[in-house]
């Protein structure tokens, strides 16, 4: 398998969790959360930009971003995740890919995945040949992420509406993950992936 493939979710349908099965079957994994936060740190690509546009006191004394509060601008300001979205997502590709080519050379053959929470909402669907979904009910994201951030049903349902719909990523991807019972019956799945996609590696 030589396309980039793209491993995504929604907020509380255990996409970790798959990301980490799919880990300990020796698939290296580009996770996109952690890219983020790195370019948007003091001396990333990002920073200054950031404190350009939205003002100093959006971060803390050390340089960190204060992401509560820029979320409550976010949800304020409509065109603020444009500006946003702008300035980080050119340095988060350029990061991943950059990360993808050196694994590509130090490590032939290797099975690689994009762990990308927001592939969707980013836009970043055109970037890749293959996007797995992780999938679970909207009711039981709802459920599970009440229990997660112990909020209410009607937080956990408003935190859910703020992303792309479930049911729509699950229309656009082109492998579903259900992950709406059991660990075991998500791992049973993740192994059918993996050999669908990877499995053939083993005798290159």
């Amino acid at each position: 398998m030589t396309g980039r493939i793209a491993l995504t979710g929604g907020i509380a349908t255990g996409k970790s969790s798959v990301a980490a099965m799919f880990a300990e079957m020796g698939v290296f994994v580009i996770d996109a959360d952690k890219v983020a936060r790195e370019v948007v740190r003091p001396g990333g690509p990002c920073f200054q930009a950031l404190v350009d546009f939205l003002g100093t006191e959006f971060f803390s004394p050390d340089g960190r971003l204060k992401r509560r509060e820029l979320r409550e601008r976010i949800i304020r300001d409509s065109g603020c995740r444009s500006r946003l979205d702008a300035i980080t997502h050119p340095a988060i590709l350029a990061e991943m890919d950059r990360q993808w080519e050196e694994m590509r050379k130090a490590c032939p053959g290797r099975p690689i995945l994009f762990d990308i929470p927001l592939l969707f909402e980013a836009n970043f669907t055109p970037y890749f040949d293959t996007i797995i979904l992780v999938y679970a009910p909207p009711e039981i994201q709802v459920r599970r992420l009440a229990a997660r951030d112990h909020v209410s049903l009607a937080e956990a349902e408003k935190t859910l509406h703020m992303q792309f719909p479930i049911d729509a990523k699950r229309e656009r991807s082109h492998i579903v993950i259900e992950n709406g019972g059991g660990p075991e019956e998500t791992r049973r799945q993740v192994g059918e992936v993996w050999e669908r996609l990877f499995g053939r590696l083993e005798t290159n």
